[in-house]
């Protein structure tokens, strides 16, 4: 890393560096500069930096008078195990930071399916395999009280004392169709029995804040004067009205209306979100609140701070007198 770094350094400030690079790559072919606060730019200045071919870059630093630079091939062997380590960790942070999109329901997928990558990837490294045991002990602790809701670790404590411990990021998995159950078939690494036990678990969740959703009101009143009132009250008239009168079982129809949406999602494929609610809002009409209240919580704090980054761009001290025209030209 430290080759690679003074590598990028002299490539972004000596021109004869510069120059040689171009003619050896093409002037289209570039590597990124990381950035101190964001730990993906650098994964994606050593993916760039590994896309190189070897040999021409060994060759292009001894030209240069770098020789001290020149990579190894047990070097060039760490840094490609590198990159394919994290490249899902990539993926998952720009998953969980988007905007205008759905992303707390990542979450928890994410989570099981990095330490499904890493446990992968323990019997195919040849160099990192510490690397790879210290980063999967890190994901049990920080996302522990993930682990201990799916029953992949032994609670010390309330899962909802632990980190992550919110039935949020199980509701809010369940109640994404790109996720349904599927990251507990693929990515919970416990038997059937522990499954199914996650699974009702899970439901039963759901279907108790469904339940809360109060019923349309589709009575008018209609089925009372469908008899004609007795000119005299007779006995037992009570017994009649009330065995003739309609009933609905408002907790077998949620659990019908769950099930048939576990249906659905096992037949949908590479759905918006957002937009199969919208699509299912009244298919589903007692999910559809739960869900839009789960699904409405962002994974991270970075689209806010993105809008304080954005308005200290804009509202600089000589800009103090912006009218809200300008502004909405500036942010839009």
């Amino acid at each position: 890393m430290a080759k690679l770094t003074k590598f990028c350094s002299l490539l972004h400030s000596t021109c004869s560096m510069k120059e040689a690079f171009e003619a050896q790559y093409g002037a289209n072919h570039s590597i990124p500069s990381a950035v101190s606060t964001r730990w993906n730019s650098t994964l994606r200045l050593v993916e760039a930096f590994t896309d190189l071919d070897l040999q021409n870059l060994n060759v292009l630093l001894e030209t240069q008078g770098h020789k001290g630079l020149c990579m190894s091939a047990r070097e060039w062997s760490h840094l490609k195990e590198l990159v394919e380590i994290l490249a899902p960790f990539l993926q998952a942070t720009d998953l969980t930071q988007g905007e205008k999109v759905v992303t707390v329901s990542a979450a928890l997928p994410c989570v099981l399916s990095l330490n499904s990558h890493l446990t992968t990837m323990l019997n195919t490294t040849r160099h990192l395999v510490g690397f790879i045991k210290a980063l999967q002990t890190s994901l049990h602790q920080h996302f522990k009280g993930i682990f201990v809701n799916v029953r992949m670790d032994v609670p010390a404590q309330l899962a909802e004392d632990l980190p992550f411990g919110d039935n949020l990021y199980l509701m809010s998995a369940f109640l994404d169709p790109s996720f349904c159950l599927f990251w507990l078939e693929q990515d919970v690494f416990a038997t059937d029995e522990v499954k199914n036990e996650v699974k009702e678990m899970l439901i039963d969740q759901v279907l108790a804040q469904a339940r809360k959703v109060p019923l349309p009101d589709s009575s008018s009143g209609d089925d009372d004067q469908d008899e004609p009132p007795a000119k005299t009250p007779r006995l037992f008239s009570g017994y009649r009205k009330k065995g003739a009168k309609k009933t609905t079982d408002h907790g077998s129809s949620v659990r019908t209306e769950l099930h048939r949406y576990i249906q659905v999602t096992s037949e949908e494929d590479g759905v918006d979100c957002l937009d199969f609610w919208k699509r299912y809002s009244t298919v589903f009409p007692r999910l559809y609140p739960v869900a839009m209240r789960a699904l409405a919580v962002p994974a991270t704090s970075s689209p806010v701070e993105r809008v304080f980054s954005h308005g200290g761009l804009i509202m600089r001290p000589h800009r103090a007198r912006l009218s809200a025209s300008t502004l909405s030209i500036l942010i839009f």
